[in-house]
């Protein structure tokens, strides 16, 4: 088993291998063969069913032993601990061994022992270290190396594959959580520098880092390091049923680095290809089954994310290949050789990632036929190649750039982009989205794939009116009480109204997600879109939120109040996104919209239509330091705030915010409506029409002690609509403008505002002038390219 590659190219574009058709060398499951490839049927093979117990479980459980190298625990060797626990069938109770922070050098076998949890004390996975240097081509000192106890190679001039293992589990239930095992033999080899005379003679490089023989082996939370041969699942001779299920776990290598014949779930994990030992480009394989032919069931991976180092060229990795084991070059035989087993589903593809190749015995990769393949993909992402140097950017990585706007502010805005892949989540529906969000406090990557409707419950069902109604809530009985010609104009009060506000809350409390601080949420390829509620960012720091289309913040008990405006007005709960008191946030390259359920379709209730959504995007509050970059809103009403109300004095001197090449595409107004913020406005586009559900109010309003500084942005309207129709004054008096045009033509906007708002001592100076920004686009270019570039799905306009 040889070959390798590389934390390259990620989000421009996106594949959905699910939906491609049949490709020779990227076979895909059917449905009804995808429904029996699942995390469940794998575990179920074997002499009975097996669940592996819950993460939880093996957090907080108390050892039996302690491992600590400085002699302050019950033994100072893994070893050691190892072989005080009572053997298979003396004992039946499990055995709890802790390893206290520290690293722990040698090779470690654990055999035919009773139940064992081994478990890393530390903080982190990296804190509890097993590590050993062994490689297959290693020459052995005669009488003195053995190899891995498990598979000793007492006799052999050279360790080899087997007996180069770190840690090697030959026993059942086995649990292993919260610690790193390591083979760093290979560490030190860089591009063909400093690798060891015997492996390169013998082709020797191979270092395994976990080898299991066993049933029932689960590990949580571990980091798995190599290069070559990391995790070996091996079967017992004659017993295709040892079974190991690895969750939430890094495995990195470079060749091979996840093999053997033993039936393997890595589910919600990632798998990361290393770089270095091979000049850039040149390949590598991640999964090597050799699954004996009669076993249905190899390696499963499920839900991951397949990632590279830095220097991994684009398509210079196979997904795969089958390790035809002991089988010589042409010597396959179909039913008695090997003949490995996997599939990839519902994960994420890196760029770095080829098709499944031919086998070790040279034997052509085919989906058919008599040497036929048993490889196959179901329902995964595959990142693109992108358009620029054979590579796209990691937007999952990548933090805002120096000057790009009021975010760069301060220290700039990083979000998760130094989160550890233990960190890293991928997540496919509101359950994993809220569970990969919980309020901890650690830096986190989190990517969206697919659609997230967060009015749904924990088994996918949606949720709606009736779910979320108080029993007792009658919107006949609210709209008889509340009627103007009955009521008046006091705030609503009473029963009714009361019921309705429990029914606010119970919908809020499923469709509101909030955002912790030093978070990065990307949408992965064009299709990531949450729906049907809010993400909130209340009182964080450093968030990023690219490459998601937002749609449709549904109300369900909207509010009434008859004060608002001459004729009382509805008015809705939830935005798209909330910012209150939030600091250093970026927003790129969304979309924003009502989706199919537009406020226009509602009914008119107490003489005025009801509104089922708020903003789009507000910031409210005394943030601070906000970015909103290249987005998309279109078909909307109200939609964005920069400030709550006027009577929030606390925000003079925050909510400066900076809105460049934004579409804004029959949004009827507040695009946006500032109130005290210091606001850049440049190279954005607003699009308005005189008909349908959006007729064009405004764009910019002037509010309250707010200074707008707008640049180089352009408007296309119906000639209908005037210059002075822009912008609006709402108790503001400041505003400047430079190089902005309407419909193709130069606009004098502060000269339109004085005419329309004589009454008004209108000021061509706001008191400051932005230093933070991009290179500015010619207004004549922000049209085409902000239609090409603004919106979730785009990539970058560059």
């Amino acid at each position: 088993m040889m070959r390798w590659m590389g934390l390259a190219a990620f989000w421009a574009a996106s594949l959905h291998l699910g939906a491609w058709a049949q490709d020779t060398a990227r076979p895909l499951l059917t449905p009804v063969a995808a429904a029996d490839y699942t995390v469940s049927t794998y575990l179920a093979q074997g002499p009975s069913p097996w669940t592996p117990v819950e993460p939880s479980a093996l957090r907080g459980l108390r050892p039996d032993f302690v491992v600590a190298a400085d002699g302050s625990g019950t033994h100072s060797s893994l070893q050691a601990a190892l072989d005080a626990v009572p053997s298979a069938g003396v004992e039946s109770r499990r055995f709890v061994i802790g390893l206290a922070a520290g690293i722990y050098r040698g090779q470690v076998c654990l055999q035919t022992k009773a139940p064992v949890a081994l478990v890393g004390l530390g903080s982190k996975p990296a804190d509890a270290r097993v590590v050993a240097s062994r490689y297959a081509g290693e020459r052995k000192r005669p009488g003195v190396d053995v190899g891995n106890p498990c598979m000793p190679a007492a006799n052999a001039p050279a360790y080899g594959t087997f007996s180069s293992a770190t840690l090697a589990i030959f026993s059942n239930d086995v649990q292993v959580s919260n610690l790193t095992i390591e083979n760093d033999a290979m560490n030190g080899v860089r591009a063909g520098v400093g690798y060891p005379t015997d492996a390169a003679e013998a082709g020797g490089a191979q270092a395994v880092a976990l080898m299991t023989q066993g049933d029932k082996i689960q590990l949580e939370g571990v980091h798995i390091l190599g290069h070559q041969d990391t995790l070996y699942v091996r079967a017992a001779p004659g017993k295709a049923g040892d079974r190991v299920y690895v969750h939430q776990t890094l495995v990195s290598g470079d060749v091979d680095f996840i093999f053997g014949a033993g039936t393997l779930v890595i589910d919600d994990s990632t798998i990361l290809s290393r770089a270095g030992r091979r000049t850039p480009g040149e390949g590598g394989y991640v999964l090597a089954p050799s699954t004996a032919s009669q076993t249905p069931r190899g390696i499963l991976v499920h839900n991951s994310r397949f990632i590279s180092e830095a220097g991994v060229g684009v398509g210079s990795i196979a997904l795969g290949r089958a390790w035809d084991q002991g089988i010589a070059k042409g010597a396959w035989q179909k039913s008695t050789s090997p003949n490995g087993q996997a599939v990839v589903r519902d994960s994420v593809l890196g760029a770095h990632l080829g098709p499944w190749a031919a086998s070790t015995a040279r034997r052509p990769f085919s989906a058919s036929g008599d040497q036929a393949n048993r490889l196959w993909e179901w329902n995964n992402h595959q990142v693109g190649a992108g358009d620029v140097a054979g590579q796209s950017p990691d937007w999952s990585r990548e933090t805002l750039a120096p000057n790009d706007g009021w975010a760069a502010a301060k220290g700039g805005t990083l979000g998760g982009s130094d989160a550890g892949l233990e960190h890293t989540y991928t997540v496919r529906n509101r359950a994993e989205l809220v569970a990969a969000l919980a309020p901890r406090a650690f830096p986190r990557i989190v990517r969206v794939v697919g659609r997230i409707d967060l009015s749904t419950d924990a088994n996918g069902r949606a949720l709606g009116f009736a779910d979320y109604r108080d029993p007792a809530f009658d919107p006949q009985a609210f709209l008889a009480a509340y009627d103007p010609a009955v009521w008046g104009k006091a705030p609503p009060s009473g029963p009714q109204e009361e019921a309705r506000k429990r029914s606010v809350r119970r919908q809020a409390a499923q469709v509101v997600v909030k955002v912790p601080s030093r978070t990065t949420l990307v949408g992965v390829g064009a299709d990531a879109a949450i729906v049907h509620g809010t993400l909130f960012l209340d009182s964080v720091d450093n968030v990023i939120i690219r490459n998601i289309h937002f749609s449709d913040a549904y109300d369900y008990f909207p509010a009434w109040d008859p004060k608002d405006n001459a004729s009382g007005e509805w008015n809705s709960e939830y935005d798209n996104i909330t910012l209150r008191a939030a600091t250093h946030v970026w927003i790129d390259h969304c979309t924003f919209d009502d989706g199919s359920r537009p406020d226009e379709a509602e009914p008119v209730l107490l003489g005025r239509r009801v509104q089922r959504h708020d903003g789009l995007l507000d910031i409210t509050q005394q943030s601070n330091w906000v970015t909103v970059s290249w987005n998309h809103f279109h078909h909307h009403d109200k939609t964005t705030l920069v400030g709550s109300s006027d009577s929030q004095a606390l925000d003079d001197g925050k909510l400066k915010v900076t809105f460049h090449h934004n579409w804004y595409e029959h949004t009827r107004e507040r695009t946006p409506r500032v109130r005290y913020g210091e606001v850049h406005v440049y190279n954005n586009l607003f699009e308005g029409g005189t008909e349908g559900p959006y007729p064009y109010g405004y764009s910019l309003g002037i509010g309250h002690q707010s200074r707008i500084y707008s640049d180089r942005n352009a408007w296309l309207t119906p000639p209908a609509v005037p210059t002075s129709q822009l912008l609006r004054g709402l108790k503001g008096h400041r505003f400047v403008d430079n190089g902005s045009t309407h419909n193709g033509l130069a606009a004098d906007l502060l000269a339109e505002l004085r005419v329309a708002q004589p009454a008004v001592n209108w000021v061509g100076d706001v008191g400051w002038k932005p230093s933070l920004f991009l290179a500015m686009d010619s207004v004549a270019d922000v049209p085409a390219r902000v239609r090409a570039g603004a919106g979730a799905g785009r990539g970058k306009a560059d």
